[in-house]
C-alpha cells in the first residue's frame, strides 16, 4: 500500500511539523521531569558548573563537525551553483566565527 499522503511538499511539510511538535512534547516533558527533581533548579546549576569543560569539547566537536560539513560538501556546491557570492563568502564565513566566539565568550564569562 502506498503512502499517497507523505507525498510532495505537503507531505513533507506534514512531516515536519509533526515532528517539530514531538520534539517541543518531548523537550516540555523534559523539563517537567527537571522541574518536579529540581524545583530550584541547584542541581542543574552544579551539575551544569561541573560538567562546564566536557560540554565544551562537547561543543567544540560540535563546530569542527559543522565546519568540515561546511568545507567539504556545503561550500563547493554552493560556489558551483551561484559563482557570483564568491567574493562575500569570506567575509559571511568570519561573521559566522564571531558569532560563536561571541556565544563562548557569553557561555563562559558566568562561570567563575
Amino acid at each position: 500500500m502506498k503512502r499517497t499522503w507523505f507525498r510532495g511538499r505537503t507531505g513533507r511539510f506534514i512531516m515536519m511539523v509533526s515532528v517539530l511538535v514531538l520534539i517541543t512534547a518531548g523537550m516540555f516533558a523534559l523539563a517537567s521531569v527537571f522541574m518536579a527533581y529540581d524545583p530550584d533548579g541547584h542541581l542543574t546549576r552544579r551539575w551544569l558548573h561541573d560538567s562546564r569543560w566536557a560540554l565544551f569539547a562537547w561543543r567544540l566537536m560540535m563546530y569542527a563537525g559543522i565546519a568540515g560539513v561546511w568545507l567539504m560538501k556545503v561550500r563547493p556546491q554552493l560556489l558551483r551553483r551561484w559563482p557570483e557570492v564568491r567574493a562575500r563568502l569570506p567575509r559571511t564565513e568570519l561573521l559566522g566565527v564571531l558569532f560563536i566566539l561571541a556565544t563562548e565568550c557569553v557561555a563562559w564569562t558566568g562561570t567563575a
